[in-house]
Formats: structure tokens, sequence, C-alpha cells
């Protein structure tokens, strides 16, 4: 990989495993927090639950209820137990989570992946994810409800988007994409299920022009979904060339409506030790 122009390997040192979290200095986080003028919080999460949004081979995320009565007659306590993908509904996915060539982010080897998880390029090495966020609306843009089923967003488009929003995409971005697919989830649930545009391998190098530190989609796949792009799917270029996160089922349309293109994004996934993902509820802060 030393001589892949579509790489980060060794950029923050062999060891590393935070990748392009390490885009979010202090300078950059502080700055961030400039942003914020009205107050007002956008929860980014779909909601959660059995028949929710999530890739259609997943196991249902399962959540059954026990309580139980105290002896004091005042008082009794109901809790929860859940069995779920780590990548059901609104989730990151760690660097981890693909591999090729015997071979994660940063070289690290495929050896460290066990069944009892990946010991190289967990999850747990994102504690939070703070900083710029911007958001691209690809049909407002294109002057659609939702982008089509066999669409694939380019670099030209999310340049394009952006300028016509009015906005820049700088160093450490966190970049979420809006395709409307989201609102064909309760209106055409068939059709929503059947294929996911998107942007695809062919993505790569505009990635790393634009030196992000995620990418975002209100989708389950964030890239098209069957790939089109012949080489590699964007999973491998993103996470494991680049260690640029990719964030999947967001929803982005309370953003659109108000049109809402740039905020401090706020994001903490839970501390799932060697874990390949997990759910979050991600915040835009304007």
């Amino acid at each position: 990989m030393s001589g892949n122009p579509i790489s980060n390997w060794g950029r923050w040192g062999s060891q590393d495993q935070r990748g392009a979290l390490n885009l979010l200095t202090q300078d950059r986080v502080l700055k961030s927090f400039g942003l914020v003028k009205l107050g007002k919080i956008y929860s980014l999460a779909v909601p959660l639950e059995r028949e929710g949004p999530q890739l259609p081979e997943f196991h249902k995320t399962w959540k059954v209820c026990h309580f139980w009565h105290m002896h004091n007659p005042q008082v009794s306590f109901v809790d929860d137990m859940v069995t779920m993908e780590v990548h059901s509904g609104t989730h990151i996915d760690a660097l981890g989570h693909v591999w090729a060539e015997n071979a994660m982010y940063n070289n690290h080897p495929e050896s460290e992946i066990t069944s009892q998880g990946i010991c190289k390029n967990g999850i747990e090495n994102v504690e939070y994810m703070v900083g710029r966020g911007i958001m691209l609306d690809i049909p407002s843009y294109k002057g659609v409800e939702h982008i089509g089923p066999h669409d694939i967003i380019s670099g030209e488009d999310l340049d394009g988007a952006a300028k016509s929003q009015g906005i820049s995409i700088e160093t450490g971005d966190i970049v979420l994409v809006r395709t409307g697919w989201y609102r064909l989830f309760d209106k055409d649930r068939s059709l929503w299920m059947s294929r996911f545009p998107g942007p695809d391998g062919t993505l790569a190098p505009w990635l790393k022009k634009h030196d992000v530190c995620a990418l975002g989609a209100d989708q389950p796949t964030v890239e098209a979904k069957p790939p089109t792009y012949n080489s590699a799917p964007l999973h491998r270029f993103a996470l494991r060339d680049l260690g640029i996160y990719l964030l999947e089922s967001l929803d982005l349309e309370a953003l659109a409506r108000d049109k809402i293109y740039e905020f401090l994004f706020m994001g903490a996934p839970l501390r799932l030790i060697n874990a390949s993902g997990s759910p979050w509820n991600p915040l835009a802060i304007v």
C-alpha cells in the first residue's frame, strides 16, 4: 500500500487505529463550536426497532421487556433485553469492518480478526466524533424528491451540491449525503429494500482530495448496493485504505426541510470492545 495514492496508511504512525479521526484536532473541534448560533438540536438517528430501517438480510432487532414487583407495593421495575446487529439502524462502521489482501486499515493483519472480535481497528478507538458537519442535499440540487434507484452519486455531484448550497468542503469535515431514499421506507418498502443508490468506488479520489473524516448517508450502506464499481467497493477505499468512517442509515429529512447545510456534528458510539461498529444517535446542532 505504500505506493498507492488512495491510502492513508502510515500517515499517523504505523500503529494508528483511529484513521481520519486524527483530523479532528483541538483547533478544528473548537472552531466547529462557532457554528452554533440558535441552540437547535437535530437527532439524525432512525427508529431502532424490529421493523426499522436496516439491511433486509440482517437479523431483525429483537427487544423484550421484563419486569418484577418488589416487596414494597409502591414501586416496581421494568427492564429490556435487546439482541441486534450492531450495523442495524443508525450506526458507524469501525475501520476494521472491512479487510482485503490479508490486511485491515494501516496494514493491521487479518489475523487480528477472530470470532471474539477484531483486536485492531475496533470501534472502541472512536470515543467520540465532534467536528464540522455538512449536509449535501443531492435531490434538492437535482430538483427531484429522491434520486433514482440506479443513480450513482459522483464527486462532481457532491461538489456541485456544495457550491449550490454556498458551502465549501474542508479538511476533517463529516460529510452527510442526502439521497432522499429514506422517504421511501414508509411510502414504498419493497422499492426501498430492493437496492440503495449512492456513491460507488469511483468516489475514492474525491475522498482523498477533500481529506474528510467521515462520509454518511440516509440509507443503510452509504455506497450504492448492489455495487457498480468492478475494482473495489467504496467500503474498502474509505475504511481500509483511507481510514475514513462510514455513517449509515441517517435521517437527514429535518435538516433538508430546514435547509441546514452546516452544523456542529456530535456523536459517540457505544464502548463495544473489539466490535466492527456500533449503533449511535448522532446530533446536528445549529
